[in-house]
């Protein structure tokens, strides 16, 4: 399920990308532009304003309150809404899927010499499955386990 976030929840918008979900961030959005794009876009919008959620709904687009303010919580709230995805293949900056790439045509020395490693062809960021990982798995952890 796609998604649209408004600007007050820059950091689930990230974490809904990190598990492979179609979401459009643009904290320079107005209320109507977001209600408007849900709309023609068949994103649902995803907002802790409860006014913008009341009326997204009015108009007929997709909305989902979300109430909690740390992150394992909105994810917990937004579990329901959250299909199968595959975590680590969108570009957490742009929201572009990433393409998996060969060490050999990167030529980044800050990239560790890991495999695999994943490309975004829009904005250049390289991904791996380094240390980080192992935090992520934690945070998303809240998902299976409730």
């Amino acid at each position: 399920m796609p998604f649209v976030v408004d600007a007050m929840l820059g950091k689930l918008a990230r974490w809904l990308r990190i598990i492979g979900h179609d979401t459009v961030y643009d904290p320079s959005l107005d209320d109507e532009a977001l209600i408007s794009m849900a709309k023609r876009e068949g994103r649902t919008l995803v907002t802790r304003d409860a006014n913008l959620f009341r009326r997204a709904a009015k108009e007929g687009a997709a909305s989902l309150l979300i109430n909690s303010h740390a992150l394992p919580e909105e994810l917990v709230e937004m579990s329901p809404a959250l299909k199968e995805a595959s975590a680590g293949s969108r570009c957490t900056l742009c929201n572009t899927p990433l393409i998996e790439v060969e060490r050999s045509i990167i030529s980044d020395e800050k990239v560790p010499k890991v495999s695999p490693l994943w490309l975004c062809p829009s904005c250049g960021k390289i991904y791996w499955h380094g240390g980080h990982w192992e935090g992520i798995n934690r945070t998303l952890s809240v998902l299976r386990h409730g």
